[in-house]
């Protein structure tokens, strides 16, 4: 610039030639890669996920949606797309959706005990839906359930066919173990063959009587009552109904089935049977699904009900109990 008073050059500040250079290289930025930070020219969405809303372990269904997500969106995210969502404790605790909120105060310890529980691909998680990574094709299940009887169901047996196909946390099993009771074994390989129709990869063993579920495994037990009995981790496990969160156990030669509240609602005996699963932990897939019956007739009946989950939209429910001749109930739920 030339001063016309004087008539020399007048050179700018160093400061204001720096900050005139940046503001060039930032304007070039943008022009060649920065918009693609901008949020309205972010990539696509990079995943869907399937979004359900229920109440009472899955019998009622409020809400299912397919959602897309980006890479890297949480559970939460999704819910928040398919509902209106309440949180509490920074978010990390879901106090209401679509208007239905818990009953509890915990700060105060009294209310009635129903919350909101999340699963993923039929898993109770074992972390917050904001923690959780939804990955492409899971089946994320928020449901809206008393918590009285034990808050701990760890594992939805209509999911099985999703559980099975798409894992927890993305670790998807590599075969599914069908383990049968000594006189099972016709019954095993038809419970292999609608899995192996279903996408899994399946090997059929007899069941030992030292066998426990190993982190990773997932296992279908198939037999009569009286013969998997034989094998000490079931034997606990339906001794200890309550603090496993199982809505259905064997007591006396019947078949107890528990409501809501915890109380044992009905008694089934001959010809039932029964779908569910056990699991000590979360999310780490050491589940053994239960192809149950009291007697051969039982049996065919819970083969019959696996045959319908794996083939038909069945509902996220935890327990279904199959009677010879009559359509499949789902427990607790349904239970009067």
């Amino acid at each position: 610039m030339v001063d016309g008073k004087e008539g020399r050059l007048r050179r700018r500040p160093k400061w204001l030639e720096a900050a005139a250079l940046s503001l060039a290289a930032l304007v070039a930025f943008f022009l060649v890669r920065g918009c693609a930070f901008m949020p309205w020219n972010r990539s696509g969405p990079e995943s869907e996920v399937r979004v359900t809303v229920t109440r009472d372990f899955g019998t009622v269904v409020l809400k299912d949606e397919l959602v897309r997500l980006e890479r890297g969106g949480s559970a939460m995210d999704a819910l928040r797309e398919a509902a209106e969502v309440e949180t509490t404790y920074g978010g990390g605790f879901i106090q209401g959706v679509d208007g239905l909120r818990s009953r509890y105060d915990s700060a105060l310890g009294g209310g009635e005990k129903v919350d909101w529980f999340f699963y993923v691909n039929g898993h109770l998680a074992d972390v917050g839906a904001g923690s959780y990574e939804a990955g492409e094709g899971d089946w994320l299940i928020f449901d809206y359930h008393r918590w009285d009887y034990s808050a701990f169901t760890p594992f939805l047996a209509g999911c099985l066919t999703q559980a099975l196909n798409r894992g927890y946390g993305g670790a998807v099993p590599a075969k599914v173990a069908v383990l049968h009771a000594p006189g099972a074994a016709a019954q095993a390989e038809e419970v292999a063959g609608l899995l192996r129709a279903n996408g899994s990869a399946c090997e059929t063993l007899l069941l030992e009587e030292s066998w426990t579920p190993r982190a990773g495994e997932y296992a279908v037990l198939v037999g009569i009552w009286k013969e998997l009995a034989n094998n000490a981790y079931l034997r606990e496990a339906l001794s200890n109904a309550s603090r496993l969160g199982l809505f259905a156990y064997v007591e006396g030669g019947a078949v107890r089935l528990v409501g809501p509240g915890g109380e044992v609602a009905k008694t089934l005996g001959e010809n039932a049977g029964v779908l569910e699963a056990t699991g000590p932990r979360l999310g780490d897939g050491r589940s053994a699904f239960l192809v149950c019956g009291l007697d051969e007739a039982g049996l065919d009946a819970a083969v019959e009900a696996l045959r319908r989950v794996l083939a038909e939209q069945c509902r996220p429910v935890a327990v279904l109990v199959a009677v010879a001749g009559e359509e499949p109930l789902a427990v607790p739920g349904e239970v009067k």
